[in-house]
């Protein structure tokens, strides 16, 4: 194989991990566009993201501070920016290619429990907290963070 045959693989590769590995998948879905197998399976996937009833009265355990605040930064720095960007719009590259959500609009009308529970069980391309080793408490401070970053606009 030569040099640049050799790269461009290498390239691919890398490009297919970061869509991987950022989150996504808040796209609503309308009957016309999800998949045609059967109307049950139609009826299956639900047109938004949401929470069981339960996991929205969860509230955080870590209070918000600074200190919270730039532990969830770090994290969303290094877990979440290649799909959802510096300022969480789902505006990054990666994460066009799998529509992460725009998190300025998501997270406010999210209460700390529903967040928390899609960290903890992930959905397409954003995997669950726990494939990045993220501890459940990071992913309150991650939670923090983001209160914070949706304040900024």
């Amino acid at each position: 194989m030569n040099k640049k045959n050799l790269l461009f693989g290498l390239l691919l590769a890398a490009f297919t991990l970061g869509v991987v590995a950022c989150g996504g998948g808040e796209k609503e879905e309308t009957a016309a566009e999800a998949p045609a197998a059967t109307e049950e399976a139609v009826t299956a996937v639900p047109a938004i993201w949401t929470a069981p009833e339960e996991a929205k009265a969860v509230t955080n355990p870590i209070a918000m501070s600074t200190e919270s605040s730039e532990k969830g930064k770090a994290l969303f720095t290094q877990y979440c920016v290649s799909c959802h960007g510096e300022k969480g719009l789902g505006d990054a590259p990666a994460g066009k290619a799998v529509n992460a959500a725009n998190l300025q609009e998501k997270v406010p009308a999210q209460t700390d429990g529903e967040i928390h529970w899609k960290l903890l069980n992930g959905k397409g391309a954003m995997l669950k907290i726990s494939t990045y080793g993220i501890s459940d408490e990071d992913g309150w401070n991650l939670i923090n963070y983001l209160r914070d970053l949706t304040k900024q606009g």
